[in-house]
């Protein structure tokens, strides 16, 4: 039997989104089950880092920069080798990231209260000497303007909210996802991006954890029709690369 608590708070969701918490529950339990099995027939498969990556020079002063920063995209994923293997550093680049590594422990994707936010932006400045870095975050603390640096308030889980952010950015080298870390927020992110890539840009969707693998793999399957994409596992997640030729 329910408990009072319960029973409330039932209600008071059915009057807020006019169905009942049972339905939503059902709904979800029935996407999930559609989701697995469609997963058993799709052909994406993750390869392992090793197959498609490798450290260089350019690599290792990348990560040398994230390390120095108080970044963990290197030391805890080792993503600089993908972002030194797409990007030639002395171009002249515009990188784009949406998560700037906010440390206010209320907000879900918070990096915790040691937290440096800007800490990637900063290291791309540093490594690629003609390159122009952009930034977005739903954490409004954390935007700041340095040489070379701007960044804009978003919250990638509202595309109107992403398009209208999309006006103010020019065609970028490569977009890196690294901030709420649900299909949802990915997804709306690379409907956003991919019209603003240059010829040979990239998306990165960073940290995609293994309960959410499944649906990646059907994601996957799906944007390979029209894009070149690699889906690997790195160090500690997985990544989604997603080009903009074929």
């Amino acid at each position: 039997m329910s408990t009072i608590s319960e029973k409330v708070t039932s209600r008071l969701y059915r009057m807020a989104s006019g169905q009942s918490a049972n339905a939503l529950r059902f709904h979800y339990e029935d996407l999930s089950g559609a989701i697995a099995a469609l997963d058993t027939h799709a052909p994406a498969t993750l390869t392992p880092w090793t197959e498609v990556f490798s450290e260089t020079r350019d690599s290792q002063d990348l990560a040398n920069l994230f390390n120095m920063y108080g970044s963990d995209k290197s030391r805890t994923h080792n993503y600089h080798v993908i972002y030194a293997s797409l990007l030639n550093r002395n171009a002249q680049l515009n990188i784009f990231e949406i998560g700037l590594g906010t440390n206010n422990p209320r907000l879900i994707s918070s990096m915790g209260v040691n937290g440096k936010p800007g800490a990637a932006e900063r290291a791309f400045r540093d490594w690629a000497p003609n390159g122009n870095i952009f930034g977005a975050d739903i954490d409004r603390e954390t935007l700041f303007t340095e040489e070379r640096i701007q960044t804009f308030f978003a919250d990638q889980t509202n595309p109107e909210a992403l398009k209208d952010l999309s006006t103010k950015l020019p065609p970028i080298d490569l977009v890196i996802d690294d901030g709420l870390h649900t299909p949802r927020a990915n997804l709306n992110v690379i409907n956003f991006a991919l019209p603003l890539l240059k010829e040979n840009g990239a998306i990165v969707i960073e940290d995609i954890v293994a309960q959410y693998l499944p649906f990646w793999r059907i994601a996957v399957s799906i944007l390979s029709l029209r894009y070149d994409c690699q889906f690997v596992q790195m160090k500690s997640e997985a990544v989604l690369i997603v080009k903009a030729g074929r």
